[in-house]
């Protein structure tokens, strides 16, 4: 099996590209995937030259845009159901830099009808650099 690779590192093993989630994602990948087991899957991406700000560290609104997509990913995989967010709180902790490799650890904490309950960390190794907590609201995808 052939890994996939950014351009600058390679991915680590079990991670799979993540394909056809749209423009927006298109934009600000790629993004690659694990399923964990079917209360858990891990979204990451590698940090590429072009997701930096001007003082070489992870652009907040690319970590804030990851995240969104790694909680909503998570709701979608726990509930399978396609949501939006509501409202998002997050936290800045630590730098990301260049060829740093992010992954989140996300947790669906409670699903009604209508909305999700979600929260989760970006972590470069056991680092923790990033926390947020989400509301999704459940839609019907239009195609």
């Amino acid at each position: 099996m052939n890994k996939p690779n950014t351009g600058i590192l390679s991915v680590p093993e079990g991670f799979e590209i993540i394909e056809g989630k749209g423009p927006y994602t298109d934009i600000n990948g790629p993004f690659f995937g694990k399923i964990v087991s079917k209360d858990k899957v891990v979204r990451a991406f590698r940090v590429e030259e072009r997701h930096l700000n001007s003082i070489k560290i992870v652009h907040g609104g690319m970590l804030m845009t990851f995240a969104d997509s790694a909680l909503a990913a998570a709701v979608r995989h726990v509930s399978g159901r396609s949501s939006v967010t509501i409202k998002m709180n997050s936290e800045f902790l630590s730098p990301a830099r260049e060829g740093d490799w992010v992954e989140s650890d996300v947790e669906v904490i409670r699903s009604t009808r209508s909305v999700a309950f979600v929260r989760g960390e970006l972590k470069v190794g056991k680092r923790v650099i990033f926390k947020a907590d989400a509301i999704f609201h459940y839609v019907h995808a239009r195609r």
